[in-house]
């Protein structure tokens, strides 16, 4: 049985998301809506497990955002593995340098103006010292705000007390944020989550016909292939 196995408090969230009168009143609602219910019902259907959410390599996001309150699983292993065959390839597709600028005043890292949220206390056991990278990724959230997803006991140590420093980071992906999730649900959550979010904060700017190149479900996101979601 799934570790994630969908409850009646997210069928409700989702079905919530469904009714927003900012998604409910696009023109490809229905599209919208029946891929969705699909790719909801394989994951439902498929009890596989990526990996074991009790493991060491597991590293946990709690995200609220839409009505939506949900955990998040990150297997750290699999995220340093990844990107030690893009270093070797020499060819970044999944990883994307970036800067952060670290407030001395507030302690906040920011992208841009997107706060990037760490747990400077995480433990961590799976990393060691030979692989000191720290990865972000985009949770889903309006705005948008980044988690460090594998790295966060090496911030502090990064940083120069004396000035406004900045800190290297990778950034992953959007697309490839469910390569690195426990189960299929997850999957299929962060993207639902993602696309409303897209919907709801771009309502007034972008038409119809544009705004289906940029929602996972209608452009039929790679991992949603890949895991047999679609």
């Amino acid at each position: 049985m799934s570790k994630t196995q969908i409850s009646q408090e997210l069928l409700d969230s989702i079905e919530a998301c469904f009714q927003d009168p900012e998604i409910r009143e696009r023109g490809f609602y229905p599209e919208f809506r029946q891929a969705w219910n699909s790719i909801f019902k394989r994951a439902q259907q498929n009890r596989t497990e990526y990996f074991d959410i009790l493991s060491d390599s597991c590293y946990t996001v709690h995200c609220e955002s839409t009505g939506i309150s949900f955990d998040f699983h990150f297997d750290q292993l699999k995220i340093a593995e990844w990107y030690d065959k893009e270093l070797k390839n020499r060819k970044k597709i999944v990883f994307t340098g970036k800067k952060l600028k670290h407030s001395r005043r507030t302690g906040e890292l920011m992208y841009d103006n997107i706060v990037c949220q760490y747990n400077p206390d995480a433990e961590e056991p799976a990393l060691n010292e030979k692989n000191r990278n720290i990865i972000a990724c985009a949770m889903p959230g309006m705005p948008p705000t980044l988690h460090i997803v594998y790295g966060n006991k090496f911030v502090k140590t990064r940083f120069n007390p004396l000035r406004m420093a900045s800190l290297g980071c990778f950034l992953i992906g959007t697309d490839y944020v469910p390569a690195f999730l426990a189960e299929p649900m997850e999957l299929a959550v962060y993207l639902f989550m993602m696309d409303c979010c897209i919907i709801k904060e771009n309502y007034k700017k972008v038409k119809d016909n544009d705004m289906k190149r940029l929602l996972h479900a209608l452009r039929v996101s790679p991992m949603l292939r890949i895991k047999g979601l679609a």
